[in-house]
């Protein structure tokens, strides 16, 4: 499970500069197994007739609650063609419903039509300077109708803080955080775009989403790089895709495809509703009925019935930029409820989540090869996927230098599994994850609606925890030789390039 539950951000690094002491992590343990039981047993889980579920966790330590809408729907539900139309749709889902944000929904009603006609022309024998006036034209009449910050507006002034959405391969979530006075008001105006939401200035829109494009991948080495390495390993699972979509899908996407797709995936049984803070269960829960009830049931959602093959060889992928030149070594691994996933994340914690670990001592410490030493897992928690380490080179080093003696440390991990301390400092790490991400309501309701949605049981994040502290040396040895093998490896680097090529 990527990092704990840390489940929505495309591709951070976790690079850690302490180190927490045993007797601090028999604290840790110890506080987290107390918020396990309150967890356990608070937790409220009601399933309304549409098939929409819902969690509530009351905490009501102040007069707030986080609210949580979280659909099963991401990168890895996109085929080729259409990549980044869940992420698009997130960005669409701001702009307002039939009721909020226009003048006049009816006029505007046929004006959105009718840009779709013009876009349809256009895509089939390309712009003429007749549609370019006539999309113009129509476009400024919109533009009388639009009050697009309405939407946002109407949570400003009732307190919100955070009001935010990510897309990730495997769910897109929306989350907010509100005075406890304003908890209808939310049932109300979350259940409104569900079931009503309209898909406007789709097109500016894209060309923000091109952007945002440009700026994490086609100018980012870090972000290209992660988008070749998913494309080299992943050659037939939709995982290969990047969330944010190939710019030529993204550039075709249009508004009735997005719309289509939207209703196929937002249904009541591909969704979670997750409330924690003040909130009471018994009563709120009729709240929640009045207004989510209103979304009519649909049919289950089609998954990708790809499966990626074994890898069988060594994979390479190299990319050139202006940048410091960085490596990583990248392996497959299962997903939870698995039960190689709790070692594993054991594993590379040992490995790389420290400054006493053996890879940042060795390759930063002692050699002198790297600045920094990272481990990943990504991008999702739906399907097998995958983990690596990293490390940026510090000059005048090369990448080969650095990989040669990475793989050396690996295989030297293999033979000897690390030490008690090592293990005890790697779960202590992960224990003190996990108990600050319980603290935030936000955070926890995210993680609830998350495993929920992808494992089917909001309580694996309990299940997760308690097998990731009862896992052992020989635990740990077991997936490292099963895992770091070489025909698993693929090796990925940024190299840097010369100037004038």
């Amino acid at each position: 499970m990527s990092r704990v539950i840390y489940l929505f951000f495309l591709f951070a690094p976790f690079v850690f500069c302490f180190d927490v002491g045993v007797s601090l992590g028999i604290a840790q343990l110890r506080d987290s197994r107390k918020a396990l039981a309150r967890l356990e047993n608070g937790v409220r889980k009601f399933t309304l007739k549409n098939g929409l579920r819902v969690l509530m966790y009351r905490r009501a330590v102040a007069p707030v609650f986080s609210g949580v809408i979280s659909v099963r729907v991401g990168g890895s539900d996109e085929v080729p063609g259409i990549t980044g139309i869940s992420h698009m749709f997130e960005h669409m889902a701001f702009k307002g419903t039939t009721s909020i944000g226009t003048k006049d929904y009816r006029r505007e009603r046929k004006l959105l039509n009718m840009l779709e006609d013009i876009q349809a022309q256009v895509h089939a024998k390309g712009w003429t300077p007749k549609l370019k006036a006539k999309w113009d034209k129509t476009h400024k009449e919109l533009e009388k109708l639009w009050s697009i910050k309405d939407f946002s507006e109407a949570y400003l002034v009732r307190g919100a803080v955070g009001l935010n959405a990510m897309t990730s391969a495997d769910t897109t979530t929306y989350v907010v955080n509100l005075p406890k006075t304003a908890f209808e008001f939310w049932c109300w105006i979350e259940s409104e775009r569900l079931l009503r939401p309209v898909l406007r200035q789709f097109y500016q829109e894209r060309d923000v989403v091109m952007e945002e494009r440009r700026m994490r991948y086609e100018n980012n080495p870090d972000g290209k790089l992660v988008e070749l390495i998913l494309g080299t390993v992943f050659h037939v699972h939709p995982y290969r895709q990047p969330v944010i979509g190939y710019a030529s899908d993204i550039e075709n996407l249009t508004a009735r495809a997005t719309e289509a797709f939207r209703k196929k995936y937002y249904v009541p049984s591909n969704m979670v509703v997750s409330i924690v803070g003040d909130v009471n269960p018994d009563e709120d829960i009729k709240t929640v009925k009045k207004y989510f009830s209103r979304i009519p049931a649909g049919p289950k959602p089609p998954r990708t019935h790809l499966v990626e093959p074994l890898q069988e060889g060594r994979r390479t992928v190299e990319y050139r930029a202006f940048a410091s030149p960085k490596a990583a070594v990248v392996y497959r691994k299962p997903s939870y409820p698995h039960p190689d996933d709790p070692p594993l994340t054991v594993m590379m914690e040992m490995l790389a989540g420290t400054k006493s670990s053996p890879l940042y001592k060795k390759l930063v410490q002692e050699y002198g090869l790297a600045t920094s030493v990272s481990y990943y897992e990504m991008p999702g928690d739906a399907y097998p996927d995958l983990f690596w380490f990293s490390g940026v080179v510090r000059s005048p080093h090369t990448n080969k230098e650095f990989v040669d003696k990475l793989l050396e440390e690996l295989e030297s991990f293999k033979k000897d599994g690390g030490t008690e301390e090592l293990l005890e400092i790697a779960k202590n790490n992960l224990a003190m994850d996990y108990v600050t991400s319980l603290a935030s309501n936000s955070e926890l309701a995210q993680n609830l609606a998350h495993i929920e949605l992808v494992i089917g049981r909001w309580k694996a994040l309990i299940s997760w925890y308690e097998e990731m502290v009862g896992v052992s040396l020989d635990d740990v040895k077991r997936v490292a030789n099963k895992y770091l093998q070489r025909d698993f490896q693929t090796i990925a680097t940024i190299e840097p390039a010369k100037e004038g090529k």
